[in-house]
């Protein structure tokens, strides 16, 4: 299905002589010696000729086909004296990639110029488009990235190109590009470049073609043929709902494309579990797949680029390894868990919480996992094989079980020897295809153990992770029975297709060693290959060195978390000192202290279990072969275990001096809401004391309000008696007043019409004082009764239940983390409120969580005889009614204790 290319095919056991060399470089119309750093150095190359840095070119040349040998032979037109530049010849490659470079970063041309630049994770999307569009000839292959937005970082995989890489680091050693070193805002390492004023001059002399090449794919299509291509990164949810990153084409005017470097390709293969003898407890042999190899030709895979392969690998371990903080309970939960200890053991697992076990069905998503337990220690460890049973793309064949081990220490261990990838069988591996096969145990490794761990567990690894716990980094051991070409352990570090695709699948090349006379060991950022016959003889050191890398990747990504940290304390002291400035700063402070609180306890409890696992571990002894020894020295375990410790200890440090802080800022935080409190009480102080004044202004103000009360009344009977005899009217005095009033009394009688007068003043006053003294009477003898409910309420049920109340006041309060709702109004079915007068209801509830919060009712109780425990009954099963109030189930009779009445008691 690919076609195989292997540039040390022709390579024999014997070293060929210089005569074969120089005829074998011949073959190549205009090929001269390959760049080599070290034999740059040391003064090996030709003085008169110069050196090509692509090391790739022999190699497009012999693999030129069809399409691609039409665009090789135009590559071929391009070529001239032009490329050579500062003593050497530039392959095309390099020149479209320094061309790529320019258009997004510049150097200013004059102080008040800005200058640009482009990041790392942009640039590398942009070569992968140049790759798929056919303009630059990179291999890809995915790569683990940690990508940074808006102050958080998370991993996902792309397809990222090792010899892109490699060409960036050809055209900065020779000072074509500069780099330019800065941190995110959660102190991730970021690397930006920028092309030199050198690298400027050299593309002065580069064709048109070649730059018309470029512009293709940098620039957008008709009709943003003229805007530049951008890069962004949106982090969306998928099909299953769960984040995804993906990266965006943009150009001025409303151009988008989405690219497809997250798009991992998937390779069929078949896989059995393994597991090295010493963590093992007994003999029980493993499950092999073997047989089963033939099924990994049949399936297919959506691999899109022509794999050009260098190295190969027989009979190929992988060893994955991670470490998280496990304990000697979490140990026996999860030997219990597993059934390890049942007549049936093993079974298939999920993580899902099942919230309703007494229901007859459980439905979870398809994709279990399905363990077979191979021996365990009931506080040590445990081993299993788990067998994946996740979906896969339409044709992919994927036969993945893995063997696992769990180690009280925390170190995990997931293991399977590779039967066959494609039609490749177990003699014949490429790192290219193994490559691919490393991202799916990555991922799906994370999955198994997700449904492992306890949830305590997860919120450690979620804590520490930043949310991004699936995605986190895991250490790769490779080992091989053999692999081709077999070279010089120093020679693997060529800067060329060799390093290239050791890159792919172990990270940055650290250093390489030769162990014996038949073994090799290259040692990178992420992981080891260890390739010879006798891997097995150097077990105990090689996995006591996984154990150790695997804690010193979870000290790098606990390192960063301090930072993390240390920042948002930062943030909490700054928003303490500016409290006054936003009344919203003190909730945040809250909320912060909060969470800073919550993860000083989770990195103090998981240095605890990472001083523990390092304090039992021993470093093996020395072995006395001499093979062994070498490896023993290579390794350094004595020295890096030390090294751990340390940092170990320098961690705590880290943390109890946030813990330090912690405690500063909630003693700042304690001041804040003690001076606080001491307003609040001046200001209550203030507010009584100012109602103790009105009160009393209020009171002698009443008493001589109703001074004045008599006084009008006074006025008002005297008025009576002057309209009655139509004394103030202007008229004559009628003949009865004369006759009945003036003549028997006032005429007769001195004072005694003044008496009657002032009878009837009194009368009436007296008369006034008793309406009004009625009226008050009326005012009282009201329940006021305020429940406080906190029940969960259907807001559509409320509100379809409020839409026929007349509602008299609707009053709302809204804050960023709260929405509440008042409403009042005057109820009037005097039926349902037991025949007397209906209350008046005021209801609280939370419109943002669906919460009844509290009632006041209002009922005149001289017209009612309703207390308050009939008022709660016939309001809450009225809401029932209407579906308003969840899980509720009304009494039998609403009125019942409204109507129930006091029985006579029988003789």
């Amino acid at each position: 299905m690919f076609s195989r290319k292997n540039k040390n095919d022709n390579k024999s056991d014997e070293e060929p002589d210089a005569s074969e060399e120089e005829e074998e470089e011949m073959d190549i119309p205009g090929q001269i010696p390959e760049y080599s750093a070290t034999r740059a150095e040391a003064g090996l190359t030709d003085a008169k000729g110069y050196t090509d840095m692509s090391t790739n070119l022999k190699r497009n040349i012999r693999d030129a086909a069809n399409d691609d040998g039409a665009r090789f032979q135009d590559d071929e037109d391009l070529e001239g004296d032009w490329q050579e530049f500062v003593d050497l010849r530039w392959s095309l490659n390099h020149v479209k990639l320094l061309y790529m470079i320019s258009k997004y970063a510049n150097p200013a041309k004059t102080v008040e110029d800005e200058e640009s630049w482009i990041r790392s994770v942009p640039l590398l999307v942009m070569i992968y488009e140049g790759i798929v569009t056919g303009v630059l000839d990179f291999d890809y292959a995915p790569q683990s990235v940690l990508v940074t937005q808006d102050g958080g970082s998370k991993r996902c995989f792309m397809n990222v190109t090792q010899e892109g890489k490699s060409a960036i680091d050809d055209l900065r050693e020779k000072k074509l590009l500069n780099g330019l070193k800065l941190s995110s805002e959660d102190f991730q390492p970021i690397t930006a470049y920028q092309i030199s004023a050198q690298g400027q001059e050299f593309l002065t002399q580069v064709p048109a073609k070649l730059k018309r090449d470029v512009d293709g794919f940098v620039y957008g299509p008709k009709p943003f043929q003229d805007k530049l291509l951008q890069v962004m990164l949106k982090r969306e949810d998928d099909e299953e709902g769960e984040e995804a990153q993906h990266f965006y084409l943009t150009a001025e005017g409303g151009y988008e494309k989405i690219s497809t470097i997250t798009d991992i390709e998937d390779v069929s293969y078949v896989s059995s579990p393994s597991l090295p003898l010493l963590v093992r407890k007994s003999e029980k042999p493993m499950t092999s797949n073997a047989h089963r190899a033939g099924e990994a030709a049949a399936g297919e895979s959506n691999i899109k680029d022509e794999l050009t392969e260098a190295i190969h690998l027989a009979h190929v371990s992988l060893l994955v390894g991670e470490w998280i903080p496990f304990g000697s309970n979490q140990i026996v939960a999860l030997n219990e868990r597993l059934g390890a200890m049942d007549r049936c053991q093993g079974g298939l697992f999920t993580s899902k919480i099942d919230k309703d076990p007494t229901a007859t069905q459980f439905k979870v998503p398809t994709g279990l996992t399905q363990v077979q337990i191979l021996d365990y220690d009931l506080i040590g460890c445990i081993n299993f094989e788990a067998e994946i049973n996740y979906p896969e793309a339409e044709g992919i064949v994927q036969v993945e079980n893995f063997g696992m081990h769990l180690n009280v220490d925390g170190t995990i261990m997931y293991g399977l020897k590779i039967e066959a990838i494609m039609e490749r069988k177990a003699d014949d591996i490429s790192l290219d295809m193994l490559s691919r096969l490393l991202v799916d145990v990555q991922k799906d490794s994370s999955q198994i153990i997700n449904d492992l761990l306890s949830a305590y567990q997860r919120s450690l690894l979620s804590m520490i992770f930043c949310g991004d716990q699936k995605n986190r980094c895991k250490y790769n051991m490779v080992i091989a029975e053999a692999i081709d070409p077999k070279l010089n352990g120093e020679e693997y570090m060529d800067r060329g297709d060799n390093e290239n695709e050791l890159k792919q699948v172990i990270g940055d090349i650290q250093n390489a060693h030769n162990i014996g006379a038949d073994d090799v060991l290259i040692l990178g950022r992420d992981g080891m290959l260890f390739a010879g016959p006798n891997s097995r003889r150097h077990e105990p050191l090689l996995l006591f060195y996984l154990s150790l890398l695997v804690r010193e990747m979870f000290i790098r990504v606990f390192f960063v978390r301090t930072f993390v940290l240390d920042d948002l304390l930062k943030k909490v002291r700054l928003l303490i000192m500016e409290h006054d400035k936003d009344p919203n700063n003190i909730p945040k402070v809250r909320t912060l202290l909060n969470t800073a609180s919550r993860d000083i306890i989770l990195l103090q409890e998981i240095l605890s279990y990472l001083f523990e696992s390092l304090q039992s571990m021993e470093v093996p002894e020395r072995p006395e072969d001499e093979a062994g020894g070498t490896l023993y020295k290579v390794l350094n375990m004595a020295n890096m275990k030390r090294d751990v410790l340390i940092r170990v200890e320098d961690l705590t440090k880290l943390v109890h001096g946030a813990q330090h802080e912690l405690q500063n800022l909630s003693a700042m935080t304690d001041v804040i809401n003690t001076k606080q409190l001491e307003d609040v009480f001046k200001n209550v102080e203030a507010n009584t004391k100012y109602l103790v004044d009105a009160s009393a202004t209020n009171e002698r103000a009443s008493a001589s309000l109703e001074v004045m009360q008599m006084i009008l009344a006074g006025m008002f009977a005297f008025d009576i008696i002057d309209h009655i005899s139509g004394g103030t009217m202007g008229l004559s005095t009628p003949w009865w007043v004369e006759k009945w009033i003036n003549e028997p009394i006032v005429a007769r009688y001195p004072f005694l019409w003044f008496a009657i007068n002032i009878l009837w003043l009194i009368l009436f006053c007296f008369a006034v004082l008793r309406v009004m003294r009625y009226l008050a009477d009326l005012s009282t003898g009201f329940l006021t009764l305020r429940v406080k409910v906190n029940a969960k309420i259907n807001l559509e049920k409320m509100d379809l239940y409020l839409a026929d109340k007349p509602i008299d006041i609707t009053d709302s309060m809204e804050e960023p983390a709260m929405a509440i709702k008042k409403v009042a109004w005057q109820e009037r079915d005097r039926a349902l409120w037991a025949g007397g007068a209906p209350p008046k209801l005021e209801l609280t509830y939370d419109v943002q969580y669906g919460f009844l919060l509290s009632v006041l009712f209002q009922l005149d109780k001289k017209k009612s005889e309703l207390d308050e425990d009939g008022l709660m009954r016939i309001f809450t099963a009225t809401l029932a009614e209407h579906g308003v109030l969840e899980d509720y189930d009304p009494p039998r009779s609403k009125y019942a204790a409204a109507n129930r009445k006091p029985q006579p008691l029988e003789d």
